[in-house]
C-alpha cells in the first residue's frame, strides 16, 4: 500500500487499519482482535493521529507530556505537519474518503463490521491483524504507527462520545469551523 497522502484509498485504508489495530480494544492478551466501536471513535482516534499538534495538547490537558519520538516525529519542528485534512463535518473532525476505505478493507477481508444495538464496532480480522503488523514494521508507517500507540494511551478508555466532547470541549477552534470547512 503506497503512502501518498490525498492520493489513494489503499494509503487511507493503510492508516485506518493501524488506527483499528493499534487503537482499537481489546489489545494483546485477548483472544478477540481488536476493534473500535463506532465510526464517531474511528474518526476522533483518526484525527489525533493525523494531527500531530492536536495530540500533543491533548496529552497536555490529560496530565502527560508526549517525547517527539511518541509523537512519531523525527524533530520537534514536525509537529505542526499534518497527515492528510480532515473536514469539519456534524460531530467534529471527519473524513467522506471513510465510506471508501472502510469498503475497500472490509472486501479485501480485512476488517470485519459487527453489529451491537445499532452501533458498528471496525473489527481485525486475522488477516488483518498480519497486514497491520506489517505496515507497523514498515519504515513508511511506523511514524504513523508510533503516533497510534500514544494515541491508544491517552484514549483508550474514551467511548466515541467521550472523545467527541473531549475535542468540543478543549479545541474550539477545530469544532467552530463551517461545516464542510478543512481543517
Amino acid at each position: 500500500m503506497p503512502r501518498q497522502p490525498d492520493e489513494t484509498v489503499a494509503y487511507h485504508a493503510a492508516r485506518l487499519l493501524l488506527v483499528i489495530a493499534l487503537c482499537g480494544t481489546p489489545q494483546a492478551g485477548s483472544a478477540r482482535l481488536p476493534g473500535v466501536k463506532g465510526r464517531t471513535l474511528l474518526a476522533k482516534l483518526d484525527f489525533f493521529l493525523r494531527y500531530p499538534a492536536y495530540l500533543a495538547r491533548a496529552a497536555q490537558i490529560e496530565g502527560k507530556r508526549l517525547s517527539t519520538d511518541d509523537l512519531g516525529l523525527s524533530s520537534p519542528d514536525e509537529v505542526d505537519t499534518v497527515e492528510s485534512r480532515m473536514v469539519r463535518y456534524r460531530y467534529g473532525p471527519w473524513d467522506h474518503v471513510y465510506y471508501t476505505a472502510l469498503a475497500y478493507l472490509i472486501g479485501k477481508d480485512l476488517v470485519r463490521v459487527e453489529l451491537e444495538g445499532g452501533t458498528e464496532t471496525f473489527r481485525l480480522t486475522d488477516r488483518g491483524r498480519e497486514i497491520a503488523a506489517e505496515l507497523a514494521r514498515d519504515p513508511a508507517y511506523t511514524d504513523l504507527a508510533q503516533r497510534a500507540r500514544s494515541v491508544y494511551r491517552l484514549f483508550n478508555r474514551f467511548s466515541g462520545s467521550r472523545l467527541k466532547d473531549f475535542i468540543y470541549r478543549h479545541f474550539p477552534e477545530v469544532v467552530g469551523r463551517k461545516l464542510g470547512a478543512t481543517i
